[in-house]
Formats: structure tokens, C-alpha cells, sequence
């Protein structure tokens, strides 16, 4: 049951029944950028209090689709989220500074309007 449900969300959400299956390499990519971006959603829900059991497209529409400008300063760069009725749960959240390592090991931090 529980598999069949994450595999019902991963379609709703990430729209994995309409890959670009004309090439074989499309198709790998198409699933392997779904299970990533699953896999990250899973990891954000575990990290906001009460959003635990979050479909994805909960995830998106509360957290995801907010809008908000990039400040780079050095090796730091500022995500600052604009205001949303959802924010005060984000700064709950354990979100910690990453480092990126693709980035140069620049570091990202989330900054709340």
C-alpha cells in the first residue's frame, strides 16, 4: 500500500507518466531527475513540524513555488523567501546551512521575510 502510494504521488506530482520516451537517455533522465527531486521532498517533509505525511504537491504549493531574490556574497550565498501565511512552519524547520559542493563549496542559507 505504501509503495503504491508514493508511486501515485511521484505521477501526480512530477508527471512521470508523461516522460520523453522518444530516447532511451531522455527516459533514464526523466526518472532518475523524479526519484531526486521525490527524494528531496521526502527529506523536507521530515523537517517541517506537522508536514510529516505531505504529499509532494503539498510540499510545492506551500513551500516550493515561493518566490524570493538570491544575494551572493563571497563564499555565502542568501536565499531570501518572501513572506507567506507557511513561513513561521519554514522557520521551525531544521534547515541548516549546506555547503554545495558543486558550487565551489560555497555555502546556502535561507533567509524569512
Amino acid at each position: 500500500m505504501t509503495i503504491e502510494q508514493r508511486l501515485g504521488e511521484a505521477i501526480r506530482t512530477f508527471h512521470i507518466d508523461a516522460l520523453a520516451g522518444a530516447v532511451p537517455l531522455n527516459v533514464d533522465l526523466d526518472v532518475a531527475l523524479s526519484v531526486l527531486a521525490h527524494t528531496v521532498c521526502a527529506a523536507l517533509r521530515r523537517r517541517l513540524p506537522g508536514y510529516q505525511a505531505a504529499t509532494p504537491d503539498t510540499l510545492q504549493r506551500r513551500f516550493l513555488s515561493t518566490g524570493g531574490t538570491i544575494h551572493t556574497n563571497g563564499d555565502r550565498i542568501t536565499v531570501r523567501l518572501d513572506r507567506r501565511t507557511d513561513s513561521p512552519v519554514l522557520r521551525s524547520a531544521d534547515l541548516p546551512d549546506t555547503a554545495i559542493p558543486w558550487w565551489g563549496g560555497r555555502t546556502l542559507h535561507l533567509d524569512y521575510a
